[in-house]
């Protein structure tokens, strides 16, 4: 069975509604999966890059789950990518740590599909992920994202009703990805 990492950048997960969704579901279906919230972690930025290399060698798959902000993940997330990828352990001619360790892009987005920016596709916003997975020899397996999640949701019942159902879907979709051979 593969081990799974989540690493979740959420910078205010404690009012997330869509992301404590997905993570509650996740952790019912996949009870092993380690969650390494890097907010919580990290508050100051400062990031144990042997921690994190150390939990990326000992899970064979990596779920990166966070809120799109402007066409890309949250800062954190991308510091942490710039911090524990580094050259020697990721990349570079003895960086081949991460070789074969599978990948999955989880996004929610508060806009709906089809004003996703016009020309934009939600494949524009993956392309770096999967180049960064080239780059350094993991595998791409897909994404899955949550579209029109209003930052007023918690005050909108039938929606919030109708979106809790869509984003346990969003998950058990993740679970059988990151459990697929």
């Amino acid at each position: 069975m593969s081990k799974i990492l989540l690493v979740l950048n959420h910078p205010n997960f404690k009012e997330s509604f869509a992301n404590q969704i997905i993570v509650k579901k996740l952790k019912t279906l996949i009870p092993d999966i380690e969650f390494d919230h890097i907010d919580a972690l990290y508050p100051d930025g400062k990031i144990d890059v042997k921690a994190e290399q150390e939990k990326l060698l000992r899970n064979d798959t990596i779920i990166f789950e966070f809120p799109m902000y402007w066409y890309k993940c949250p800062y954190l997330l991308s510091k942490w990518l710039e911090d524990v990828y580094e050259h020697g352990f990721a990349y570079g001619s003895k960086g081949d740590k991460l070789k074969d360790k599978r990948v999955i892009v989880s996004m929610t987005l508060n806009c709906r599909k089809d004003e996703f920016f016009g020309k934009y596709t939600i494949d524009n916003v993956v392309s770096p992920w999967i180049a960064t997975c080239d780059y350094t020899k993991q595998k791409f397996i897909g994404y899955e994202n949550t579209y029109d999640i209003p930052f007023q949701i918690k005050t909108m019942p039938e929606r919030a009703a109708e979106l809790t159902l869509e984003l346990e879907q969003h998950a058990e979709r993740l679970a059988k990805l990151a459990q697929s051979k």
